[in-house]
């Protein structure tokens, strides 16, 4: 799937009608806010493996979705420098002017980061994971007819991620883009096996749709193709 949706995007980009933006190229970048959403019923089948996942010092915080924090921004930086071009600053940028989540992820409004940041454009990413039916603003459900939802039994998950970039300029509240990205299992997820959590708790990464690091990469995968042909 992959590679057809690459092979799309470069038809796209050089067409005429298309061009990849530059406008974030070699611009640096600070992330104001990371939120996750798990929908109740997927956020109870990841339950039942948090013996793997190791403890966090903070009380307030829930150490799945710690993890899941962490590989998804450290994936999404690499894709966003890598594909983009932007200059991903460090997430500790604002120091003690701005309030952190339990996460220790910046947790400001656009208002305030631009009052006290010099980047030429800030970033707020929500992640959502569980059993919505696959947004249509996403690359990939624009171009893939296959897509559909399956009733499932009881104990039964077919997650989608779906991740929502939105991009500040330097000055002003009103977006200057909004990229959505989603990804759907390949398959019904009913065993109860943690092989579901290799790439986020181990290095056992897999692009086969069937765990929940590769679920994440691709979707941010299909925001950055929209990023590039929007």
């Amino acid at each position: 799937m992959r590679i057809a949706l690459s092979i799309i995007v470069s038809i796209l980009i050089t067409s005429p009608f298309q061009a990849v933006s530059q406008k974030y190229r070699n611009k640096e970048v600070s992330l104001i806010s990371f939120n996750i959403s798990i929908h109740p019923d997927t956020k109870k089948y990841i339950d039942q493996f948090e013996s793997h996942f190791q403890a966090v010092k903070n009380v307030n915080a829930d150490k799945i979705i710690s993890k899941i924090k962490e590989q998804a921004w450290g994936s999404l930086v690499d894709s966003l420098q890598q594909e983009i071009g932007m200059v991903i600053l460090p997430i500790s940028t604002f120091g003690s002017k701005i309030g952190y989540d339990a996460y220790n992820f910046p947790d400001v409004n656009i208002s305030k980061a631009q009052r006290i940041g010099y980047s030429k454009f800030y970033l707020k990413i929500d992640l959502g994971i569980g059993p919505e039916v696959i947004t249509n603003q996403s690359f990939k459900s624009k171009n893939d007819s296959t897509l559909q939802k399956q009733k499932l039994k009881e104990g039964e998950i077919k997650p989608v991620v779906t991740l929502t970039i939105t991009c500040y300029p330097a000055n002003g509240i009103i977006p200057v883009g909004k990229y959505v990205g989603s990804a759907q299992a390949s398959t019904i997820w009913s065993s109860e096996s943690p092989s579901i959590l290799d790439g986020l708790v181990n290095t056992n990464s897999k692009t086969d749709m069937s765990t929940l690091m590769s679920l994440i990469n691709e979707a941010i995968f299909d925001a950055t193709i929209n990023m590039q042909i929007k």
